[in-house]
């Protein structure tokens, strides 16, 4: 169990965009499927490194934090030594399956990997650039599920990733700013004098507009107008919950809830429902 925590399980959820570009391409089928199932598994392990590499990185930091200094590492559970072991078993193990699956896989995993060393060591240190790489890994996740399987990327799908995760990490960095249970970490630090609580607040609420504008004439201008059926009447009450999701979203970002988004939507019934909700009835809106 102390290790499934190391890994951080629940984070692999971020990890179903890889199978978002299949869907929206309506290229759906058992080959594909198969396939992306065990990317997610590789790519997910590979993740998993780089999260004890953060978490090694950040010990410090993590033990003045009230809920991340009962992680394994930052409290002394994993040993330094057994934490190196688990994340080159992991690095490996991931890189193995997805070679076996397209070699192309390599390249856009270790741009990932790359990209979270450069964020934890440098880029969560200057402003602008904290967010922005944090929004490039969300892409980079769905441009792997597209290039797994060979399906078209639209500019509409990466725009609203884009702005989407965007939100999301101008959210998280709100709620470290706002947290007065945090220590004065050198993150905390560089963020009451890089940014203050209404620009984070201004980038969340900016971006989670276009977020529903792009997904919104996705739906209205490419897919009602070409393809009007049942399947469009559920993405469009699917774009209703995005809506309900974003608003939620920014509730919980001015009462300083979003530092951890996925314990945040497990935890809160209505964030829970309304996620739930709004993937349901988009995946459906497309298989129909």
């Amino acid at each position: 169990m102390i290790y499934l925590k190391t890994i951080r399980l629940k984070q692999w959820l971020k990890n179903i965009l890889i199978f978002v570009a299949v869907f929206g391409a309506n290229e759906i089928n058992f080959s594909n499927i198969k396939i992306l199932v065990q990317v997610f598994v590789g790519f997910s392990l590979i993740v998993s490194s780089t999260y004890i590499y953060n978490d090694f990185k950040d010990i410090e930091a993590d033990r003045q934090h009230p809920e991340k200094n009962k992680r394994p590492i930052a409290s002394g559970k994993v040993s330094k030594k057994s934490g190196n072991v688990l994340m080159i078993i992991l690095f490996v193990l991931g890189k193995l399956i997805l070679v076996f699956k397209n070699p192309l896989l390599l390249f856009f995993s270790s741009i990932y990997v790359l990209t979270t060393i450069l964020y934890t060591t440098n880029l969560k240190f200057i402003k602008y650039f904290d967010i922005v790489s944090v929004s490039l890994l969300f892409i980079l996740r769905v441009v792997l599920g597209a290039y797994a399987v060979s399906v078209p990327l639209s500019l509409s799908l990466i725009m609203f990733v884009f702005f989407t995760s965007l939100g999301l990490a101008a959210g998280k960095k709100l709620s470290i700013f706002l947290n007065d249970a945090v220590g004065e970490s050198k993150v905390k630090t560089f963020l009451k004098s890089s940014y203050d609580k209404k620009e984070l607040l201004n980038i969340v609420q900016i971006t989670s507009l276009f977020s529903f504008i792009t997904y919104s004439y996705w739906i209205f201008i490419i897919k009602y107008l070409n393809e009007i059926n049942i399947g469009t009447v559920f993405l469009i009450l699917s774009c209703i919950f995005l809506g309900r999701f974003q608003l939620l979203f920014i509730k919980k970002t001015k009462a300083g809830l979003t530092e951890e988004i996925i314990e945040t939507t497990i935890n809160n019934y209505d964030f829970l429902i309304t996620t739930v909700l709004f993937g349901s009835t988009a995946v459906v809106g497309l298989l129909l």
